[in-house]
């Protein structure tokens, strides 16, 4: 029998989290700004809220049906049989089951539980278990070059990288200015306006990089949190909503997590990964436009950290004004570096 959508009254997603809640062998969920996931011991169940950004809108059924095949269909490119596939929410009688035969009123990504405690983050904040090695981070080199010589025989369209830089680092401009009242005491305006000069005057070396090969379609949020130290390694949660957010320059997506890293106080990783990319045959960036890619990095991450509140309700509101101001602190140091370089 064909699994066809539900044609009632749509289920509130209150009631599904509460279901999937309580099904036997979940130990804990976890809420993120778009999605909740639920943990057993050896499973996780992705559930995608019913919400809309700039980049996409999973308000309907559809649409987070494609993105689930979507999610999957990506992320099988670093994190193989991680991720087994989709599984739909049905209604059976006057209830919910996960799975089985019924109409549709929603699906998740079915994955594999990874570890928790081989996280990059967590193995680099923790005291009481061994720090990753710089032979681990060779071991994330080597996997991410054969993702990106595998990227380089399909292009990601002409153009699109430089689009959108531009277009991101407008909304940054725009949304840093409006929450400037959360970090009183940093001016946006310094390192965002800096950051708009630097991206015009580097157009021509971002384009002369994508005619050699080096702007790729790859993870597009490659973070420690998504990067798990088992052998081999694990790379997860790659973007899904849009084309545009994961096509970068190969040495913009390293430096992004060398960055995260340098910030929870272990910039020899960083410089390994920096180091490793580059052995592995892939050119740098001069020096300008690098320090450019991980300033405009910098700011993306603190204009999503304070766009947290503007949510009716935002979880943990506390936390998102101190994540701003670290990430804009760091944009705010390389700016004042980069202006004495002379590649500009």
């Amino acid at each position: 029998m064909t699994l066809a959508p539900a044609r009632e009254e749509p289920i509130p997603i209150a009631d599904k989290v509460a279901f999937l809640s309580a099904l036997p062998g979940v130990v804990q969920v976890i809420e993120t700004h778009m999605a909740f996931v639920f943990l057993t011991h050896d499973l996780a169940f992705k559930l995608k809220k019913p919400v809309s950004f700039g980049y996409f809108d999973h308000r309907t059924l559809s649409a987070r049906a494609k993105a689930c095949a979507e999610e999957v269909r990506l992320n099988r490119a670093l994190a193989g049989d991680v991720y087994i596939g989709t599984v739909p929410l049905v209604r059976v009688g006057g209830g919910l089951a996960l799975g089985g035969v019924g109409a549709v009123v929603d699906w998740l990504v079915h994955m594999r539980r990874l570890p928790a405690g081989r996280m990059l983050d967590t193995l680099i904040m923790a005291t009481d278990q061994p720090s990753p090695t710089k032979a681990e981070m060779a071991t994330v080199v080597e996997g991410l070059a054969r993702f990106y010589r595998q990227q380089q025989e399909t292009p990601p369209p002409a153009g699109l990288y430089a689009v959108h830089l531009q277009r991101e680092q407008a909304v940054n401009s725009a949304n840093l200015r409006q929450m400037s009242k959360f970090l009183p005491d940093i001016p946006p305006g310094l390192v965002t306006d800096d950051l708009d000069q630097r991206l015009a005057r580097l157009l021509p070396q971002i384009s002369a990089r994508e005619a050699a090969g080096l702007v790729v379609e790859g993870h597009g949020d490659l973070r420690p949190e998504h990067v798990c130290l088992i052998d081999p390694p694990v790379i997860f949660d790659r973007v899904e909503t849009a084309l545009e957010l994961r096509v970068t320059d190969i040495f913009d997506e390293l430096g992004y997590l060398a960055a995260e890293c340098t910030l929870m106080g272990r910039a020899d990783l960083g410089k390994c990964l920096m180091k490793g990319i580059k052995d592995a045959g892939f050119a740098p960036p001069p020096p300008a436009l690098q320090s450019t890619y991980a300033m405009f990095r910098l700011v993306t991450r603190a204009r999503l950290a304070l766009d947290h509140l503007r949510d009716p309700d935002p979880r943990t509101p506390g936390k998102w004004p101190a994540r701003a101001r670290l990430y804009l602190t760091e944009a705010m140091r390389l700016s004042r570096i980069s202006s004495r370089l002379r590649e500009l």
